[in-house]
């Protein structure tokens, strides 16, 4: 649950109000289902008013695309923050999923709700933007990790940068899934490293 600064009669600076008002969103999803978000419900659990989440958002669909934003956003910063650029690249991209599994393995009905919701929007034409905005922006970023982590290095891609990047996502969906449908940890990361020895097997022809 998220910490509010409950009352009326709280003001916040309005980059402040956006991510009280986000962390609500993302309570209202856990507690009671994607379908329970709306800005009244977003408005109910900080004890605002309803014309202060719509003065953040101007509407369901920009309060969805802030959501969406910043979750994926997140999950990019976390699953990079590990000093990838001393690693050989297989065990460079082990980590970066394997990070990206650990942050679904710290809250699972978070990501589970986050999950939902980025399938209704992906299938919602007034959504059908912000995935694909966000999708192509998290492509980007992996791209961007992956043309350092080869100028640090100076090596040579194993593929183009095109291909490996779609491989990093597959694998790294094909993990959450699977430890979703499990809660297998022992047998998981060696699945990964099984996954992207592909890569270093590449280069070494």
């Amino acid at each position: 649950m998220g910490d509010y600064r409950r009352g009326r009669r709280t003001y916040l600076q309005m980059d402040d109000r956006r991510e009280q008002l986000l962390d609500a969103a993302v309570d209202v999803m856990v507690d009671d289902g994607v379908s329970a978000l709306s800005l009244r419900s977003v408005a109910d659990r900080v004890d605002v008013s309803h014309r202060v989440v719509t003065y953040a958002f101007g509407s369901k669909a920009g309060l969805v695309a802030a959501l969406v934003e910043r979750e994926s956003n997140k999950v990019i910063v976390q699953a990079w923050s590990a000093p990838l650029l001393d690693m050989p690249l297989d065990v460079a991209a082990t980590a970066a999923i394997r990070a990206v599994v650990d942050v679904v393995r710290a809250n699972p009905r978070r990501h589970e709700c986050l999950a939902e919701l980025m399938t209704t929007v992906r299938a919602t034409p007034e959504h059908a933007e912000t995935f694909q905005k966000q999708a192509r922006v998290h492509r980007e970023e992996i791209t961007a990790r992956v043309e350092e982590w080869a100028h640090a290095r100076g090596a040579e891609l194993p593929t183009t940068t095109p291909t490996l990047v779609t491989a990093l996502q597959v694998a790294a969906r094909g993990a959450i899934e699977q430890w979703l449908s499990t809660r297998d940890d022992a047998s998981l990361t060696p699945a990964i490293e099984l996954l992207v020895a592909g890569f270093r097997a590449t280069a070494l022809r």
